[in-house]
């Protein structure tokens, strides 16, 4: 059953998406100095990002369940209040091994939180709907990225980099506030059938399956490039950090337009079909790096289109797989968001650490890696569409509603 989501909502599930990416991106400034503080490398401190990703993916596997069993809404606040908590525990730490300790416990609780928007989006909107809902937060969470880093520089000047952690706690405060007042109840007597389904019930899921799949690839795509774009641009191009910054906005600015153009084809299509367009466009990309380092090498503007069209594309391929995977599950869509979450953080974790330690010389591996997950991501979609419309062909064959 579909019913008409608030503004108010959008923001709030938005705002709760942004939490993540504001909390791995603001205090990358940082790192250096706290590793200072610590008394350690910095690589010791900058395993935190890794650490956050897998404990995201941890808490989506333990929220996801508990937000089918007692509801959004209890789940998601509680899940803000623990990452509020320890972020405040996180700028008290005196010794790497708290700032480990509160780092993994801060994103568990991120988790929690997170697994729950798209399974209330999932609650109230299905199929094109849906898709454009799913566009439009994670629009959100593609921007924030880009402008976290800044107000982490910016609390560095004004103050420490405690003030970044706590700032993060305060953010997380408001919006569970915000959320105790903003979020819906939900249906109650959905809710024993809901909590019955398991994480094997979502994997065996064969309708599913390849949405899964194409969501963990195209992921994987991002923070290859998020974690290897240093290396491709500073190190093997040498460009300047001002010149970086540019190209990095130039990214954004894709992603944009290409989440727009994919929420205003939403009107007309579905968004299975919409995922083929923007998967086949990352990897059109894909085959623009490849032909950049065969042919020019040295160039960095032809690899840099190739970065851009690779990155651009990611505007429609999650927000349309998050919408064709969930459209399968009408119930528990909390436990079935937690296993695409989980799934979708170690893969892209995973894949970008590969892509990282094979990249120390070239680029090659960076860009076969993006072109193979693009491409991985692409069949999968299709497997999955034509099983689809086999499956539907046959239920309208034997009218089965």
């Amino acid at each position: 059953m579909q019913h008409k989501i608030s503004k108010k909502l959008i923001l709030l599930l938005a705002s709760v998406f942004a939490m993540t990416p504001y909390a791995i991106d603001s205090y990358l400034p940082a790192i250096p100095i706290i590793a200072n503080d610590f008394d350690v490398n910095t690589s010791l401190v900058a395993i935190t990002v890794s650490i956050y990703v897998f404990g995201m993916a941890l808490g989506q596997l333990i929220g996801g369940p508990l937000s089918d069993k007692y509801g959004r809404k209890p789940v998601m606040v509680a899940g803000l209040l623990i990452f509020a908590l320890c972020s405040v525990f996180l700028a008290l730490a005196n010794s790497l091994e708290l700032f480990w300790l509160w780092r993994i416990l801060q994103s568990i609780g991120g988790g929690v939180a997170v697994v729950g928007v798209p399974a209330v989006i999932r609650d109230n909107a299905e199929g094109k709907e849906a898709a454009k809902l799913f566009s439009l937060v994670m629009l959100i969470m593609m921007i924030a990225p880009s402008i976290a880093p800044s107000i982490g520089t910016l609390i560095l000047q004004i103050s420490n980099w405690h003030w970044i952690f706590i700032s993060s706690g305060i953010f997380a405060c408001v919006v569970a506030i915000w959320g105790i007042f903003v979020m819906p109840k939900q249906d109650r007597s959905a809710a024993p059938h809901a909590s019955s389904i398991g994480f094997l019930d979502v994997l065996k899921n064969k309708q599913a399956l390849g949405y899964l799949v194409a969501q963990a690839f195209a992921y994987g795509v991002l923070m290859t490039f998020i974690t290897n774009a240093p290396f491709a641009y500073i190190i093997k191009f040498g460009i300047s950090e001002e010149l970086f910054s540019l190209l990095f906005i130039a990214n954004v600015v894709g992603v944009v337009m290409v989440n727009r153009y994919n929420s205003y084809r939403l009107n007309h299509t579905e968004p299975e079909h919409m995922l083929v367009i923007s998967l086949a466009l990352q990897l059109f990309g894909g085959v623009v790096l490849i032909s950049a380092l065969t042919i020019a090498p040295t160039n960095l503007w032809f690899a840099a289109s190739g970065f851009i069209i690779v990155m651009a594309a990611t505007g429609g391929t999650m927000s349309n797989a998050n919408a064709c995977f969930l459209k399968h599950f009408a119930k528990g869509a909390g436990t079935a968001q937690a296993v695409l979450g989980a799934t979708q953080f170690f893969a892209g974790a995973a894949i970008s650490a590969i892509a990282a330690v094979l990249s120390t010389n070239s680029l090659w591996p960076m860009v076969l890696i993006i072109s193979g997950s693009a491409l991985i991501a692409l069949l999968s979609t299709l497997k999955a569409n034509a099983l689809n419309a086999h499956y539907l062909h046959h239920q309208l064959k034997h009218g089965v509603g």
